[in-house]
């Protein structure tokens, strides 16, 4: 009896061995059984740095079967206890806390190994994660790994916990609206991020929008008249906001972050227009009030400036005042002035679109486009000279600060012909000519008729 006891222990020791054999083969080999669970950390961009480091790990010889991994851990739980075990127990019992209260200590922690991400074979356990990424500022993250999670290879999902440092604020059209005309429409771009929602914490995303130089371009009819049109990537229809001002937008995109935390790390392009009102138009776009978040840009104006001379072979030609002029496009309309500045275009021209000279000769206009090509034609003379009718080209010249932008021009015009008249010196030679040949000829009749009488 007792050799058969002996035999059948013999027997499930091998028996034991092998299976143990078996199991680990197939962990190391990656078959059916996984080695553990693997942690993946999501909304990072590909220039993230992960580090990581687990605290706590499964111990079946303490009291709630989990110890520190290192005992210099214990002081980041101090709060929820006095020794390790009731540290891990309070721990446990604060989970329904706010995120921001558990991890306040815990993100003082030091990690320095590098998270691969996805994080492959975890053990049981609880990992502590930090992340930097240029543009933003992470807050730690927590992975718990249940030991069924361990044994059944699952994946946890962790969400990056990152707020934008700043926005980005662009031209739509960079090519076309770094210079442009007055009255000009342009749309800008705000790139920005929805920030992830910590348990029990809050966040928010409120983009403040102003402007020096422009308008809102706002809607004209239907039941947004007023507003603004605001168009969201991650939203097919637009958004219509009432802006504070003619130079103030505020765009609160709150109702985006969720407790679910749906749309936490996606990234935003927040896309709206102005009109141009002077030389310069600046943009503003700070986030949730912040001014360490605030990017701008600019778009320009440029200025046409026409110069008068008489003759153009004169060695010291006059400067003319009292010649006015019209500005045309290229596709022939012409600019309406008001106050020196282009209001719209037209296509007859009429005196508002009148530029007259001044006393240095000059005439200067603003609000025009540095890209494009503009056309200066007479339409008044100076007194006494005649009028030009070769319109002339105004040219852009180069190098010059965006601010400071100006095409020039040149023309010359002729002084009037005199012309003749009866009695005036235009017609005395011929008037005195014409009377000495009569006399002449008077002379020669009377000259033959004395001859014939003698005979």
């Amino acid at each position: 009896m007792r050799k058969a006891k002996k035999l059948l222990t013999l027997i499930l020791a091998i028996t034991m061995m092998f299976a143990m054999s078996i199991t680990a083969f197939a962990t190391d080999s990656g078959n059916d059984v996984p080695a553990g669970a693997k942690i993946k950390v999501e909304g990072v961009g590909d220039n993230a740095q992960l580090t990581y480091a687990q605290v706590i790990k499964v111990d079946p010889t303490k009291e709630t079967g989990w110890a520190f991994t290192n005992s210099s851990y214990s002081s980041l739980f101090t709060q929820y206890g006095t020794d390790e075990q009731s540290m891990i127990k309070g721990w446990i019992a604060a989970i329904d806390e706010s995120e921001s209260t558990r991890l306040s200590k815990l993100g003082s922690a030091t990690v320095s190994t590098t998270f691969p991400n996805p994080l492959e074979g975890a053990a049981a356990g609880l990992y502590l994660i930090k992340g930097t990424e240029p543009g933003y500022t992470f807050s730690p993250m927590l992975a718990y790994v249940s030991p069924d999670d361990a044994k059944n290879g699952e994946t946890i999902t962790v969400i990056a916990k990152k707020t934008p440092d700043e926005i980005d604020k662009e031209l739509s059209d960079k090519d076309n609206d770094h210079y442009v005309e007055n009255n000009k429409e342009i749309s800008y771009d705000v790139n920005a991020t929805v920030p992830y929602l910590p348990k029990g914490g809050t966040a928010e995303l409120v983009i403040t929008d102003t402007l020096t130089g422009g308008v809102f371009k706002r809607v004209k009819e239907g039941a947004n008249q007023g507003k603004v049109e605001v168009q969201i990537s991650i939203e097919s229809t637009p958004r219509y906001i009432e802006p504070e001002s003619d130079s103030k937008l505020v765009i609160d995109l709150g109702d985006l972050i969720s407790e679910d935390n749906e749309n936490a790390n996606k990234e935003l392009v927040i896309t709206y227009t102005a009109i141009c009102t002077a030389e310069v138009i600046n943009n503003k776009a700070t986030m949730n009030n912040d001014p360490l978040t605030e990017d701008e840009v600019n778009s320009y104006t440029g200025k046409l400036k026409i110069t008068k001379y008489n003759e153009a072979n004169s060695n010291n030609p006059e400067k003319l005042s009292g010649a006015s002029f019209v500005v045309m496009n290229a596709d022939g309309q012409y600019a309406v002035i008001e106050d020196d500045t282009l209001k719209e275009w037209v296509d007859e021209y009429t005196e508002d679109c009148y530029v007259t000279t001044g006393s240095d000769g000059t005439a200067t206009v603003k609000g025009f486009d540095p890209d494009q090509k503009y056309r200066f034609l007479e339409v008044v003379a100076p007194t006494d000279y005649a009028l030009n009718t070769d319109p002339v080209e105004a040219e852009w010249k180069v190098d010059m600060p965006d601010d400071q932008q100006i095409a020039e021009a040149e023309m010359y015009d002729t002084k009037l012909s005199e012309l003749p008249y009866t009695g005036g010196k235009g017609t005395a030679a011929f008037t005195g000519f014409g009377v000495l040949l009569m006399s002449v000829a008077a002379g020669l009749y009377y000259s033959n008729k004395k001859n014939k009488t003698t005979k």
